[in-house]
């Protein structure tokens, strides 16, 4: 004799879903209202298979407030024969030995030895369903507060990415938007409330570091096919790379083929700038930007750099010049020892001056400790003296300025002197700079391209996110000429 019982019947439904309102009315007796210990599991109950069993119970766990894991097994014959299904907070925290010198996560344990489970066991019913698991031992039973259903969903094992959601994911993130916008497109997209998805931004964040794991070891070989293919596409793409002892990429130049033919026609003056660094392979991202006939700003060429050594430098600057086919006449840079020793070298030829914004930051702080209540008069006779047009008032000003603060000894003081023909006007005047005198316009695109880049992109990814910001900046430009005309 067959006996087919309440739960055989719920079983033949999807239990991950609310039953159809038929089902509800039939349970409860046409009173239309779901009793959620009607849905509890009981010793006897029947499933078909371990999974099917687990998403009852999950089913039920999340309308009861709690989340569930897989726990003890035993196997007979290398066949599993029964499993335990366990509350989240069962058992105690492992005792974790601690190294005083390293810093610790104070994240508490949520365990707190609770005993609820469910315990099924594998059994032979009948001829017809040859074994089924039954429900041997239940207890509903918890030593902690159940969630509320506005809570529950904030347990991890209720917060997923399906497949899908990641395509989107991953969509978005390409056309460069941020985690934060990328939530609430997805929102206005699910026509869902602010907060209801079922994953949240730090899920998110934890799915592109795991996407950028999975891309590291092959990373830096996609970006050389990225390059090659490019090239192949179009002969005027220009790059070159070094690869160190350790056979990774040490440092990367390019230039679009749109930045190439750009720099042919303006390239007499370049600003360049190493302010953004892409932490996912401690690298340093540098710039090369210039201005057209309008007094835009433009890009040249962008670089990867492992680090910032005279040797790197040279190899940029003479990768720059070789591929670009001439150097620039002029030069803007910051105040760096080995770039400027790189520049000498490399670009001989070239004009090299100093970003004024550098220069007086970087003594600013020293200054006023030093001058305090003179310091504002120091400010105004330095850059009156800035100001000057012709070199012999220059020469003839700067003693009497040193003289009047009582500065003939110091070290910094005479370093600005030392380095004066890279930074004064009145020595750079012969010299077309194209009214640029700081790197100002550098950062301002290395602000623009982290619109479409992260710092920690891959390096594949970067690439081809600077490229959509080099072709906004271009398209953007095109505009404005089309207003112009």
């Amino acid at each position: 004799m067959i006996c087919v019982c309440r739960s055989n019947i719920i079983n033949l439904f999807d239990l991950t879903n609310e039953p159809e309102d038929e089902l509800c009315e039939s349970i409860n007796n046409g009173e239309g209202n779901i009793d959620r210990n009607s849905f509890e599991p009981f010793v006897g109950q029947c499933f078909l298979s371990e999974e099917e069993a687990y998403l009852f119970y999950e089913n039920f766990a999340r309308k009861s407030g709690f989340s569930i894991r897989r726990g003890r097994f035993e196997t007979k014959n290398e066949k599993m024969v029964r499993r335990d299904f366990f509350c989240h907070r069962e058992g105690f925290p492992r005792v974790k030995m601690v190294e005083p010198s390293k810093e610790q996560r104070n994240r508490p344990s949520t365990r707190c030895g609770c005993n609820a489970l469910m315990r099924i066991t594998l059994k032979k019913s009948c001829d017809i369903f040859l074994e089924e698991w039954h429900v041997t031992q239940f207890n509903s039973h918890h030593n902690h507060q159940l969630l509320s259903p506005i809570q529950v969903r904030f347990l991890p094992s209720y917060r997923s990415i399906s497949k899908e959601d990641e395509q989107q994911l991953l969509l978005y993130k390409n056309a460069g938007l941020s985690v934060r916008q990328i939530i609430r497109v997805m929102e206005l997209q699910k026509n869902v409330k602010y907060g209801d998805l079922p994953f949240f931004k730090k899920d998110v964040h934890n799915f592109f570091s795991r996407k950028r794991q999975e891309n590291l070891a092959n990373d830096a070989m996609d970006l050389l096919e990225f390059c090659k293919s490019a090239k192949i596409e179009n002969p005027n793409f220009q790059f070159d790379f070094t690869i160190d002892n350790e056979n990774r990429l040490e440092n990367i130049f390019w230039s679009p083929s749109h930045c190439f033919d750009l720099y042919q026609k303006y390239g007499d003056s370049t600003g360049f700038d190493t302010t953004y660094r892409v932490n996912l392979y401690d690298m340093i991202f540098g710039i090369f930007i210039g201005i057209d006939n309008h007094g835009r700003t433009i890009l040249f060429g962008c670089a990867l750099m492992r680090r910032e050594t005279q040797a790197t430098f040279c190899w940029l600057m003479k990768t720059f010049v070789t591929l670009m086919k001439k150097p620039p006449m002029t030069i803007i840079t910051d105040q760096d020892p080995w770039m400027s020793e790189a520049i000498s070298i490399e670009m001989s030829s070239t004009k090299h001056a100093y970003c004024i914004w550098h220069i007086t930051s970087k003594f600013s702080s020293w200054f006023t400790a030093l001058l305090r209540n003179r310091y504002s008069d120091w400010c105004s006779e330095f850059y009156r003296l800035y100001k000057l047009d012709n070199v012999d008032d220059f020469e003839q000003e700067w003693p009497l300025l040193v003289s009047k603060f009582d500065l003939q000894e110091n070290k910094h003081v005479r370093g600005l002197y030392k380095i004066r023909r890279n930074w004064v006007p009145a020595y750079l005047r012969d010299y077309f700079f194209g009214g640029m005198t700081t790197t100002g316009r550098c950062e301002s695109v290395n602000s623009f391209v982290k619109r479409f880049t992260s710092s920690r992109s891959c390096l594949t990814q970067l690439i081809s996110q600077i490229d959509l910001a080099v072709e906004d900046i271009g398209q953007t430009q095109l505009h404005h000429t089309m207003l112009d005309t």
